[in-house]
């Protein structure tokens, strides 16, 4: 039965929804039921006795009473997680330097691959640090996990490559991470990388292929505090990335024209990636540039974007 997780045996499970669609009832009413499995529900708090001889029973909302056992159980797994995490932590801190090859795994096999990004997505507690970039083996279609993560509280901070903004969909899909709560730049994506708080990454094994078919998993060792460190670094080094409502209209003022063209041109992107981002023409993006440069008195888009930075603008 669906309920078991949150603790109601079968039994209990039947009599609740028997409740639920005639509420008040006596335990007659309720035949077969036990007084073990109105124990059952009271002690969960999903029924209320009522005074009288015989006693009735009525069932407590669903929205309620199962909304409570939800939440607790939830709460249960999150510190479970949380102790994983931390055991796993003590673990690879002690283990021997004879063992030190469990501290990076090799996987093969697309299944096996995607299985230890998703290992790597549910281990996290606080947050998550990707390197996203081009060639993608599937069209984009969204990662589920992330908006799981997003929903509990986990921060996902994430540094798109510029050739990301080419690929189709993946302004859209950006879009809709960052209303979820996503952290996003733009900038220069040395490698493929995934990295939680376990601490583990996940990294491709080999950077030139089209479809990942082979990756390495880094456990708490020295190189996962390098792959770290790579991260902080590009990642201070990127543009924040901004998506408001998707896709935006044309700018009706200068103002919000370059709030918001500069970070995209400073992240180095073209005009027709710019144009499709901002749902702007390609006359109007180049429009604007030009505008831009003349008001920052730049002859090159580094110029803008170095003199745009000086100046606050960004």
């Amino acid at each position: 039965m669906v309920l078991e997780i949150i603790g109601l045996s079968p039994e209990a499970q039947a009599l609740y929804e028997r409740l639920v669609e005639r509420s008040p009832a006596t335990l007659a009413d309720l035949t077969p039921a036990t007084p073990g499995e109105l124990a059952e529900l009271a002690e969960l708090g999903l029924v209320t006795p009522l005074p009288g001889d015989p006693p009735r029973y009525v069932a407590v909302s669903p929205g309620r009473g199962l909304d409570a056992l939800i939440r607790a159980r939830s709460q249960e797994l999150t510190a479970a997680r949380h102790r994983v995490a931390q055991l796993s932590a003590r673990f690879h801190r002690s283990v021997p330097d004879e063992d030190a090859a469990g501290l990076v795994e090799v996987v093969v096999g697309r299944e096996a691959v995607s299985g230890a990004f998703l290992r790597l997505q549910r281990g996290a507690r606080r947050q998550v640090r990707v390197f996203d970039a081009p060639p993608y083996a599937t069209p984009m279609g969204g990662n589920a996990v992330e908006f799981e993560l997003l929903g509990r509280g986990v921060e996902v901070r994430a540094l798109y490559d510029r050739r990301a903004m080419e690929v189709p969909g993946t302004l859209s899909l950006i879009a809709r991470y960052l209303a979820a709560g996503e952290h996003a730049r733009v900038g220069d994506v040395p490698v493929k990388l995934a990295l939680n708080d376990e601490p583990m990454a996940v990294m491709p094994l080999r950077h030139d292929r089209h479809v990942v078919e082979s990756a390495l998993v880094v456990h708490d060792s020295t190189l996962l505090d390098a792959l770290a460190a790579l991260f902080e670094m590009c990642w201070e080094r990127a543009v924040p990335l901004q998506v408001r409502q998707g896709r935006l209209a044309e700018a009706t003022e200068a103002a919000d024209a370059r709030r918001d063209l500069l970070p995209l041109l400073a992240a180095g992107l073209t005009d027709a990636a710019i144009a499709a981002h901002l749902g702007w023409s390609d006359r109007t993006v180049r429009r604007h540039v030009h505008a831009l440069l003349i008001q920052l008195d730049a002859r090159t888009r580094f110029q803008a974007g170095y003199q745009a930075a000086a100046r606050g603008w960004l």
